[in-house]
Order: structure tokens, then sequence, then C-alpha cells
């Protein structure tokens, strides 16, 4: 049961995603981007897949906001089915792999994190976790509805802060 809420409210996500919302729409966003920085321990599955579908929805909404993913422990690729997950829904990586710094992190709007990053790493950034999420690469179709949740609970968040 609560597996098909969260797959019914992943696809709600996506299909509101769908829809422009006026009041999102800031004056010169494009040029004030803001950046949301998503960190897992490799920087090329979880963080990706959220960088990758937080973008398409930011973008759909007019935020002026820009995600890319980070690793604390860098892998040199993105696993083949992370990319082909990403390409079947419609979406491409954020960006190639790259390590966390604390200069970045404390420059971010928003540090979201699926494993803990070291103090080093975190500079004063306020890091929120996401716990409790599959690891993409062993349940992609699991960590991607728990993901398109978490960054629907996210966006309104946004939304309103550009709006003021």
């Amino acid at each position: 049961m609560q597996r098909s809420l969260r797959c019914l409210w992943a696809l709600l996500v996506t299909l509101m995603a769908l829809i422009p919302l006026p009041f999102a729409r800031a004056e010169g966003a494009a040029s004030e981007s803001k950046t949301i920085v998503f960190v897992c321990r490799h920087g090329v599955v979880n963080s990706q897949m959220a960088a990758a579908y937080f973008n398409k929805v930011a973008k759909e909404r007019g935020l002026p906001f820009t995600a890319v993913s980070r690793g604390i422990d860098t892998y040199r690729s993105i696993p083949v089915r992370i990319q082909d997950g990403l390409a079947l829904d419609g979406l491409e990586p954020a960006n190639a792999p790259g390590a966390l710094t604390a200069d970045e992190a404390g420059r971010a709007s928003r540090v979201l994190a699926f494993d803990t990053i070291p103090a080093e790493r975190k500079g004063d950034a306020n890091v929120t976790y996401w716990s409790g999420i599959a690891l993409g690469i062993d349940n992609y179709e699991a960590a991607r509805d728990e993901i398109a949740w978490r960054v629907g609970e996210l966006i309104p968040t946004l939304a309103k802060e550009t709006a003021k």
C-alpha cells in the first residue's frame, strides 16, 4: 500500500511539474541562478538522479535554481544502469562526477545529502539528509520514486522563497 501511494505521489508530482506556475517566475531569474547541491558517496548514483530530476522540474516551473551532483569519494563515471534509467525517464545526468568542496557547499542555497558528509567537506553549510532511500544502482525505480517524492516536497518551498 505504501509503495502504491509513493508511486502515485511520484506520478502526481511529475504531472504537476508540467504545469507552469507564474508566481514562481522571478524577473531576471536566469541571471540569478542559485545552486542546489545533491551529495552521495560517489556522486554518480542517487545524487545524479536527484539533480537530474530537480533540474527538469525547476526548469519547467521557472525557478532560478540549478542542481549539481557531488560526491565524497568520487567515481570517474556514472554507471550505465543510472544513465539508462535517466534516459528512460527523459533525463540525462546533471554533470560529470565531481567532489564536494567546503567552499561550494558554503555557497549553495541548499545541500541535500544521501550519505554523511565529513565536516571538512561541508564547511559552514546546513545539510539536509535524505536518508532511507534505496541505492539507485540496486533498485532504480524505488530510488527514483522516493527521490521524485522528496523533490516534489522541496519545490514548493523554493517557489515560496523566490516569490518573496
